[in-house]
């Protein structure tokens, strides 16, 4: 009996080609056998058998989205025919197609690669033998990558498979999406030894790529066009010299981040087999976590011949401190181990997680506060629950980690855990897998865990609160953040970004900071680091007049921090001209309440004017701080608050 064949035209198994000689279940799940990482397809959704004949079918599983033969939904079980089209969310299978007939339809550069053949079982023995090779050189190639330290390195590694196979006279590995055009992250010119990458990378039109991203796959031409600029318009030129040019996308799901672009002095196109070859090399680069790191390069440096321009979401610092926690989060993206990171609330523990998994090229990012679930629902919200699990539970649900299947998990605030939780977390951490609330069946997910506190685990260990076996599950890659008052020289840098994001938020214009506010900046402690930084300048931006123009002065700094209205607020109103003088002997009440009102005073300036840290610090609640401020006429937003609760000037 001849097995029946998938081929993927489209979605995230495109180009793959399966044998199906038995049931096979289609699915997000991960125990699914045809696995589709895709928001419109159901954790099981479908099921394709086989009968005793051979012949194929498929059913539907009561998916969301509905599973579709030739365009029709079908409902329950049909039977399925050589040349069927499969609709399954954004996939697209054939079955048991014309390989004649699917490149003529769909073009030459469609890959099609299985464990078995990487073509028909028709093809003439010369075709097989040339396929051969090419699979062994991918299979070194996936071997290759997996050592590198940098990406460097890795698009060399890249550019030497390419050449091996290949051969062309030129050879790129390019970084964006092609608008505006691609930056060259590595490669060679014609001539062996030739010039520095700046001086051989070659002129590609945007267009070109920015078709080979549409499509999702290899673009291949001859007599490339060439982009230059007249009149301040760009247009696409002929060259003089007929070269054959192949563009293969480095892909992360849908997106295009880089490209690999091939071209040789020639009238003859490049072939279906080398394109195909391109086409998986690509692909081999994107699955290491090439493509994750390329786009980390694809904004254009400043200098051509300095570092590389960090990506516009990256972490802002450039204290030496903060450069060695970018440098440990770069290493930590390369691998799949267990982050912990640590620091004071405010330090951007949450920006560094990004970061990392940006970095790593991974799949969707989750992020779960582990403070901020209620005890009652926690177990639940981690891992999920069946239907009829407990009262109210109507119907299935997955979970934080099952959500996070192919990416990160991100366990902000992993010192707040409840510890009936911390011991069920052990086994997701050491095994990958759990079970859902009201569930025997054990599941099984593909995750990197990224865990972020405030607090020292080690003396919460000691006292008890935290689980030492957790502990060091968690501590395996450890990141230390410093606070914001040790990193000075990060301050003003930090300042200009957080401020041009402030002003989009608030639909403002950005008016930057002038030279005399930064040490004003630089000198503050900041106890609550990055994010006291951002309140301070979304105030001072607030409070500033609409029509006021020019960057924020020392004065509308100093005035957002609230030193200066904290002590105005100190100084005893001056006596209006004519007045009586005050009592000379003033009754008890009166020398209670500017006892108070004193103390009151001294704790607002203390604590910035942060009226809940101030109320801590006087051992009372909010709402009777504020109760006494308007009992005795404190208001520091104006220039003058008298204890009679009588205000004057100007604000």
């Amino acid at each position: 009996m001849v097995a029946s064949t998938l081929v993927a035209l489209f979605g995230p198994k495109r180009g793959v080609r399966l044998t199906v000689d038995g049931p096979i279940l289609v699915g997000r799940s991960s125990s699914a056998a045809l696995q589709l990482i895709d928001g419109k397809v159901s954790r099981e959704h479908c099921r394709i058998s086989v009968d005793a004949d051979g012949r194929l079918a498929i059913e539907d599983l009561g998916s969301q989205n509905g599973t579709f033969v030739n365009g029709a939904r079908i409902d329950g079980r049909a039977a399925l025919q050589p040349g069927d089209e499969l609709a399954i969310g954004d996939s697209l299978f054939l079955v048991d197609p014309d390989f004649a007939v699917l490149a003529a339809r769909f073009g030459d550069a469609t890959l099609v690669v299985s464990a078995g053949a990487a073509v028909p079982d028709g093809a003439p023995p010369g075709e097989r033998a040339a396929v051969v090779p090419h699979l062994a050189a991918l299979g070194a190639l996936a071997s290759a990558l997996g050592p590198t330290r940098c990406v460097e390195e890795a698009v060399a590694t890249l550019l030497a498979a390419v050449d091996q196979r290949l051969h062309p006279s030129r050879a790129f590995v390019l970084a964006g999406s092609g608008t505006p055009a691609a930056r060259a992250l590595g490669g060679h010119g014609d001539a062996p030894g030739g010039p520095a990458v700046s001086d051989a990378a070659p002129t590609v039109s945007r267009s070109l790529l920015a078709a080979a991203a549409r499509r999702g796959g290899a673009i291949v031409l001859v007599a490339p066009t060439e982009e230059r600029t007249r009149g301040g318009e760009a247009r696409s030129q002929l060259t003089s010299s007929a070269r054959a040019v192949l563009v293969a996308p480095i892909r992360i799901g849908e997106r295009s981040v880089g490209f690999i672009y091939l071209d040789r002095a020639s009238a003859a196109p490049w072939s279906a087999d080398e394109v195909a070859f391109a086409e998986a090399a690509a692909a081999v680069a994107a699955l290491h976590g090439l493509g994750g790191a390329i786009e980390t390069r694809a904004t254009p440096a400043s200098d051509a011949a300095g570092p590389p321009v960090a990506a516009p979401d990256d972490p802002i610092g450039s204290s030496p401190a903060f450069a060695q926690v970018l440098k440990v989060a770069g290493a930590a993206a390369r691998a799949t181990s267990t982050v912990l990171i640590t620091g004071e609330s405010g330090t951007g523990k949450e920006e560094i997680a990004h970061y990392i998994h940006r970095r790593s090229g991974r799949g969707p990012f989750v992020a779960v506060n582990c403070g901020a679930i209620p005890e009652a629902l926690a177990e639940s919200e981690l891992f999920g629950h069946e239907r009829g699990a407990f009262t109210g539970a109507v119907a299935a649900r997955e979970g934080r980690i099952e959500a996070a299947d192919g990416g990160t998990l991100f366990l902000d605030e992993i010192g707040e855990l409840v510890p009936s939780l911390q011991v069920k977390l052990l086994r997701v951490l050491q095994e990958r897998v759990f079970h859902r609330v009201g569930s025997t069946v054990s599941r099984s997910v593909d995750l990197r865990v990224i865990a972020a506190t405030h607090r020292r685990l080690e003396a919460e260990v000691t006292a008890g609160r935290f689980r030492e076996d957790l502990f060091y599950r968690l501590n395996v890659l450890r990141i230390e953040i410093p606070p914001l008052r040790t990193r000075s020289a990060d301050v003003a840098p930090l300042a200009t970004a957080l401020l041009s994001r402030i002003a989009a938020r608030l639909g403002r214009r950005d008016p930057g900071l002038a030279l005399q506010a930064l040490p004003v900046l630089s000198g503050a402690s900041w106890p609550g680091n990055a994010r006291e930084l951002a309140n301070v300048l979304e105030r001072a931006l607030v409070l500033r007049e609409p029509a006021t123009r020019g960057p924020l002065t020392e004065d509308e700094i100093a005035g957002a921090l609230g030193e200066p209205l904290i002590i105005r607020a100190l100084s005893p109103p001056p006596s209006p001209p004519g007045a009586p003088a005050a009592n000379s002997d003033p009754q008890l009440t009166d020398k209670v309440a500017a006892l108070e009102r004193a103390e009151i005073l001294a704790a607002l300036r203390g604590a910035r004017g942060v009226k809940a840290r101030a109320a801590k610090q006087l051992g009372i609640s909010r709402p009777t701080l504020d109760k006494k401020m308007t009992d005795l006429g404190i208001d520091l937003w104006s220039s003058q608050a008298g204890p009679d609760g009588e205000r004057g000037g100007e604000p």
